[in-house]
């Protein structure tokens, strides 16, 4: 989660940054010709939170099925 949310997320900005200055440059500067990094590499806390909680609610209901094919009664 640390790194979705705050590596990844961090180094999405930054490429924004640089896709900027990449843009300010002048014409005949050989980097205007490359092309853009992505900047959409990271969640943010809200869609990290969904995944967390999704995550565990699928987690609950494999175990309580498996439970159930072994036979214990819930």
């Amino acid at each position: 989660m640390y790194d979705a949310t705050g590596v990844r997320l961090h180094a999405g900005r930054q490429a924004e940054v640089l896709n900027q200055l990449i843009v300010e440059l002048p014409r005949d500067h050989p980097l205007t010709d490359s092309r853009p990094l992505r900047d959409s590499l990271g969640h943010t806390p809200v869609q990290v939170a969904v995944g967390a909680l999704l995550g565990m609610v699928v987690g609950y209901a494999h175990f309580n099925m498996w439970l159930i094919s072994q036979g214990v009664d819930l």
